[in-house]
Order: structure tokens, then sequence, then C-alpha cells
């Protein structure tokens, strides 16, 4: 009973650490922008763009598997990637859910540009 406890306990233990959540920055403009500190305030607008002048600086790609496969689970890093990468807001875009593999383990991908505010 006890080796059973012991395996069962490892498996979970396997089991978090599998799940994870990633982004990536690609950068689509000639312009680089210092670094934002990665937990800066990043507005966000999932329908429609923004009414003021922007430049598009990159776009950020992002994934989430097993329990973390929702859009509040993958949207902190995302802008995690978006502050690093100096931007001031992402403009959603598409986001896709789909079974990855023969377990179907649920994944989700999102992607989203990243924006500079140009000055008037």
């Amino acid at each position: 009973m006890r080796c059973a406890t012991k395996r069962g306990g490892l498996f979970a233990i396997v089991l978090m650490l599998g799940a994870c959540v990633q982004a990536q920055f690609v950068q689509t403009s000639r312009s680089v922008y210092p670094p934002r500190a990665p937990d800066c305030d990043m507005e966000v607008y999932a329908t429609g763009v923004p009414d003021q002048p922007y430049e598009e600086i990159g776009i950020v790609e992002g994934e989430g598997d097993w329990w973390k496969s929702d859009l509040a689970d993958v949207l902190p890093r995302l802008k995690e990637e978006a502050c690093l990468a100096g931007g001031d807001a992402l403009v959603l875009g598409e986001s896709d859910r789909y079974a990855e593999g023969e377990d179907g383990i649920p994944v989700l991908r999102t992607q989203a540009v990243v924006i500079r505010w140009v000055a008037r």
C-alpha cells in the first residue's frame, strides 16, 4: 500500500511539472525598445484596435496545456513577453484550442500583436 502511495505521489508531481504555459516574442519592427519590468502595466485590447496612434513592434505567441489551457492562464505570459519587448499594449488575435497527441491533452495557442504608442 505504501509503495502505491509513493508512485501516486510521484505521478502527481510529474503531472504538475508537465503542465506549463509558455510564450515567445517575434519582432516585426526595425525599431528596438528597451525592456520594461516583466510585471509592467500592459493594456489588452480583446476586440478592435486602439483609437490612438501606435506602431506594431512584434507578435507574441503563447501556449498553455493541461489545466493551464485557458486564456486567463496564458495572458500573463503574453503580457510578460510584451513588457520585456518594450511594448505598451497587446491586441489579442486568434486563440485556438485543440487536443494534442494520443492522450488528447487540451492545448490553447494564442497570438497577440505587441504595440507601442506613437507620440502625437
